[in-house]
């Protein structure tokens, strides 16, 4: 800490966010040397996750949430219900993101911290998936040990209460193996070294006996025992309350191998030890063994008497302790229950946000493909409008062509005619110039070509025509369409080879036929 406060206004001044963001995280995790109280944690904590969160750095942020969800709890700002979705969610996140890229943020104590919570409200399955986790990063090094005795100790208790005891046996004798090895030199360090070696020798006795294994049962509590007076754990209240529990699975160890005299030794303590600590834990299971164990030594010495009444002793509190446990239990279950409701609705509730989310987006894809579609069929039909458009600048300018050499054959022909008027007045007349002179102009090629350039000038006029008057004749048809071109009667007469009389006769019929 004394570095501290040079280091972080270096990583300030030369921006470095990354450093800055750790020191500050560091200087959390300083919290009880520094005294901080709850309120500055959290805020502490909100900023370093805003910060987390705004530079997108996702694995500081999962980190800093963890340590804020759980201070906002033990100051009564978050449910239980609410941290038990937390926890989950965390868990999801970080299985996702891989646990060993949390390994520098201590990912043991991030995973004990979330199993002690399920373990709390007696949900051991999810305990133990915590717990197993966290037992992948516990080192057994004086740095790590505190953590790696209490992952591993939860871990012994949750197999001892399911029956596996040489998977509890196994545990407890890592507890005990490391804290054999350490050499630490500082008081109170020791004296928790020498604690958790009496606690694992004691418990390491009592699932031998449970097997039935009471040779090696003696030893290992014979070993607790003696741990337990110790003399830097003497007279103290840890001290006294293990050497009580040591006894008890003596005890009963010692009455199993039918040591009585031994056995009558160890229960005078075990009443001293009654009178000093007992008392404080009226349904305490040590109080239930310590009587149950009188109860069997006076049945030995044949004191009946007085093995009815400690066995009356041990059965009271054993119903308190069954009753007491059951409405423990009962009100772990209901929490757990609720916890896990209130996840579930957060679930339904995420899901309906996530349809919700993706209907919005099936809207406006749906939406822009329409205006795509709709733009594309706009850009066609524009494209297609001035194509129509050009076709039919084309066919009226080739309609004007046509008429254009139409009108040039009818002033040729004419010109022939009055040629040949002015022969026969000379008295000379050509056969051939009046052939040509009488020849239609419009010949079936032409008129093939006309009609073709025609309809696509004015497309469905020669059909309504034929609908409209079913009896038309060719040449009515034709002087129809030349009529639509506004032509005069002799302009229609000189293109069709005919007399300016015959255009009016044909005229005089159609209107009759249409009257």
């Amino acid at each position: 800490m004394a570095l501290y406060r040079p280091m972080y206004d270096i990583a300030t001044a030369t921006g470095d966010m990354p450093v800055t963001w750790l020191l500050r995280f560091y200087f959390f995790q300083q919290r009880t040397n520094l005294r901080l109280t709850p309120a500055d944690n959290i805020r502490l904590l909100t900023e370093l996750e805003k910060t987390a969160d705004k530079a997108g750095w996702t694995i500081e942020r999962i980190v800093a949430r963890h340590y804020l969800v759980f201070e906002q709890y033990y100051a009564n700002q978050v449910s239980m219900e609410a941290l038990y979705v937390v926890i989950m969610k965390e868990f999801e996140d970080m299985e996702e993101l891989e646990f060993e890229t949390f390994r520098d943020f201590d990912m043991a104590w991030l995973m004990y911290h979330n199993g002690r919570f399920m373990y709390q409200l007696e949900d051991l399955d999810k305990a133990l998936q915590f717990f197993r986790v966290a037992e992948q990063f516990i080192e057994p090094t004086a740095q790590g040990w505190h953590t790696y005795v209490l992952v591993l100790n939860h871990l012994q208790t949750i197999y001892e209460d399911r029956g596996d005891y040489a998977k509890g046996i196994e545990y407890a004798r890592k507890i005990l193996q490391l804290t054999q090895s350490l050499d630490d030199k500082a008081p109170d360090q020791r004296k928790f070294l020498k604690q958790w070696q009496g606690l694992s020798s004691v418990d390491i006795a009592s699932m031998l006996v449970r097997q039935g294994r009471f040779a090696e049962g003696e030893a290992m509590a014979d070993q607790g025992y003696a741990l337990a007076k110790v003399v830097e754990l003497a007279d103290t209240m840890p001290a006294l309350n293990m050497e009580y529990e040591a006894l008890q699975v003596l005890i009963a160890v010692k009455l199993e191998l039918g040591k009585l005299d031994e056995v009558n030794a160890l229960l005078h303590r075990s009443d001293e030890l009654y009178r000093l600590v007992g008392w404080h834990y009226d349904n305490n299971s040590n109080n239930i063994e310590y009587f149950d164990c009188h109860s069997r030594y006076a049945e030995k010495q044949g004191d009946f008497a007085s093995a009815m009444k400690y066995t009356r002793l041990a059965k009271h509190l054993q119903d308190s302790l069954d009753e007491s446990s059951d409405a423990h239990k009962l009100e772990r279950l209901q929490r757990r229950l609720d916890a896990e409701r209130h996840a579930k609705q957060l679930n339904l509730v995420e899901k309906e946000k996530e349809l919700q989310e993706w209907l919005r987006n099936a809207a406006c894809a749906i939406i822009v493909l329409l205006l795509i579609l709709a733009y594309g069929w706009f850009h066609r039909q524009r494209h297609l409008r001035r194509q129509q458009e050009a076709e039919l600048d084309a066919a009226r300018a080739e309609l004007g062509q046509l008429m254009q050499a139409f009108k040039e054959k009818t002033e040729l022909t004419t010109n022939l005619r009055q040629e040949i008027e002015t022969l026969a007045a000379s008295g000379e007349r050509s056969q051939y110039l009046e052939q040509l002179v009488h020849s239609t102009i419009l010949t079936d090629q032409d008129w093939l070509r006309f009609r073709s350039v025609f309809e696509k000038v004015n497309p469905g006029f020669i059909e309504e025509q034929k609908a409209l008057n079913p009896d038309l004749t060719a040449a009515e048809l034709r002087y129809l369409v030349l009529e639509k071109l506004q032509l005069s009667t002799h302009e229609m007469a000189g293109m069709l080879g005919v007399s300016d009389n015959t255009i009016r006769q044909t005229r005089a019929r159609l209107r009759r036929k249409t009257t």
